[in-house]
């Protein structure tokens, strides 16, 4: 829902949302001490989504070939790749820091500079990561529950997070200015995220008893479970994306 962080790509539903009740609370303790404050933003973020977002999100997913909007989220994962495997590696993973730098030089050599994507046909599958992950496994506490306007949904530790994902942006290195990817790709990231999943996220803002509460449940979770390792992030598509 908003110029993009690459943070969000936003923070994050989780994929199995479809599947669940309209009445939703998370199992587990979530510290959300601006609650009022977070509702007020809640409810900007929901008309921004209602009057703007939605409606281009579905335009483009009338309008845009299958093809085109194919080539398109293979691009945006492509951006994504260098600070993938910078968190990897800050994380220890070594060896998914290996798998996704080959994921990276096999797209971009063999799939047309990363619009197509060869390398999970050859066993490279995106292995999601970030520096709010990278973060909560080095000791960092989780911090309160926050609802950005615009942004979307987060925690103390994941905004730090954003800020870190700013920085290993490709497009950062190349201009010298953080998230330089610019407003125009950030837009785009944003709207692609929603159209990727328009059902799954429409259910929870507009379907849901309480819409804040749902998503509050939701990204708190999904983020516990990235956190643990318990699914990959590619599973875990966010409300608002970056």
């Amino acid at each position: 829902m908003t110029i993009e962080l690459k943070t969000l790509a936003a923070a994050a539903l989780v994929a199995a949302l479809a599947g669940c009740s309209s009445s939703v609370d998370a199992p587990g303790y979530v510290n959300d001490p601006y609650i009022g404050v977070n509702r007020e933003f809640h409810a900007f973020n929901k008309q921004v989504d209602t009057y703007a977002l939605r409606p281009v999100a579905n335009a483009y997913d009338i309008a845009a070939p299958g093809l085109v909007k194919l080539l398109a989220s293979n691009a945006l994962d492509t951006l994504d790749l260098p600070g993938i495997v910078a968190n990897h590696v800050l994380q220890g993973e070594f060896l998914a820091a290996l798998r996704s730098a080959g994921r990276l030089g096999l797209n971009i050599v063999v799939g047309a500079g990363g619009l197509l994507d060869p390398a999970t046909e050859f066993g490279l599958p995106k292995e999601d990561t970030d520096f709010g992950i990278t973060l909560a496994r080095a000791g960092a506490a989780e911090g309160p529950y926050l609802e950005l306007p615009l942004l979307g949904p987060a925690t103390g530790r994941d905004l730090m997070g954003r800020v870190g994902d700013m920085v290993l942006s490709p497009m950062s290195w190349i201009t010298g200015l953080p998230d330089a990817t610019g407003p125009a790709i950030g837009a785009f990231n944003v709207i692609e995220a929603r159209q990727s999943n328009l059902s799954a996220i429409d259910r929870v803002l507009y379907e849901s008893e309480d819409s804040y509460i749902a998503v509050r449940s939701f990204y708190t979770q999904a983020r516990r479970r990235q956190v643990a390792g318990d699914v990959t992030a590619a599973s875990l598509p966010d409300v608002f994306a970056e």
